[in-house]
């Protein structure tokens, strides 16, 4: 029986967690878990917007329903710092309170899905953009024709989503999870490499390890990201570079490259596919171990493991193309067994 995640939270069908998902005022009347996730999402984001994005409501929702809280409660529960908002201590207590619902709730929600034997049904899969275009949607279209009963539901979400709280059933990650009651499998490596469009080339010329790329323009993350060693490794072999853009989005910083704004540090997966952008020849570009990652409680449920088999053999088959590896003459995109892009 599939569960609703509408907003990103937890839900059980039918009110099952409804004992669960109660806790005291202290009036001495129920604070409903409808009402804490907010906090607890504020707490966990750090301000309204970006609780809104995981919450999937606009930030004047989660701005009000705070508010009717505190005035519930009769206490502050967040204060505004340079960081973001913070929980006071009033609001730290309630966020324990908070989270141990969750867990609660997240607990009933597993239990149930453990007993789901059919095949059917919908599994959610998270991960970041490149992966999701370059690796996971050409692996959909082939599992999608062994098992047409089974959707697929993708969030790209450079955070951690928690596995626990059924925020997705199975993940791909960048990076080996430290904890939590996990299954993980690693799937291989994904090369990077240095990429510009033909005519930035032209202009700028090829990059100048001795100089730190004096004379280059760069397409960065933003300057306090630190999720990944590649941008560590980029700002050390190009310290002399003029920094002409940044993002946090694959995407639009393959799109930026491609444009002719300037050097950028990509996934071979997506941009060697890309015909507007020329992979630059660099040696010792870090790569990223790639791992599959679900929660134990859900391993075991058919959809689920169909998904998780099917991912692992495509990964194997397509090793070279996560890696970034070429199979042409220098300087061609490569063409990986079976044509995936």
């Amino acid at each position: 029986m599939p569960l609703s995640r509408t907003d990103g939270t937890p839900r059980c069908a039918g009110g099952c967690c409804a004992a669960a998902a109660t806790a005291r005022a202290p009036g001495g009347g129920d604070l409903d878990w409808d009402n804490l996730r907010f906090v607890l999402a504020v707490a966990d984001a750090g301000g309204l917007t970006a609780a809104g994005r995981t919450l999937r409501v606009d930030p004047a929702t989660v701005s009000r329903r705070l508010d009717a809280l505190e005035h519930e409660l009769r206490a502050k529960l967040f204060h505004r710092t340079r960081q973001g908002l913070e929980p006071t201590s009033a609001g730290a207590r309630l966020v324990v309170h908070a989270r141990r619902m969750a867990e609660e709730v997240a607990a009933v929600e597993l239990g149930l899905s453990a007993e789901d034997k059919g095949i059917g049904g919908t599994v959610a899969i998270t991960a970041t953009e490149p992966i999701a275009e370059g690796f996971l949607a050409p692996a959909i279209a082939t599992f999608r024709s062994r098992h047409p009963g089974i959707a697929i539901e993708v969030v790209t979400d450079i955070r951690f989503l928690d596995l626990a709280r059924r925020e997705a059933d199975v993940a791909l990650r960048l990076a080996r999870p430290r904890q939590g009651d996990l299954r993980i499998r690693r799937l291989g490596t994904v090369g990077y490499g240095l990429y510009a469009a033909a005519d930035y080339l032209a202009r700028h010329g090829a990059p100048d390890p001795a100089t730190g790329f004096a004379g280059q323009r760069l397409v960065d993350w933003p300057a306090d990201y630190a999720v990944i060693p590649q941008t560590d490794w980029l700002r050390s072999v190009a310290a002399g570079a003029e920094t002409a853009m940044r993002s946090n989005s694959a995407t639009a910083r393959r799109a930026a490259a491609a444009a002719g704004v300037g050097l950028a540090l990509l996934p071979c997966l997506t941009a060697d596919g890309d015909p507007a952008l020329v992979r630059i020849p660099w040696p010792d570009v870090p790569p990223l171990e790639l791992f599959l990652v679900t929660h134990r409680d859900v391993a075991g449920i058919p959809r689920v493991r169909a998904v998780l088999d099917h991912l692992a053999e495509e990964a194997r088959r397509l090793a070279g193309h996560l890696a970034g590896v070429r199979s042409g003459p220098a300087g061609a995109p490569p063409h990986p067994a079976g044509g995936d892009r």
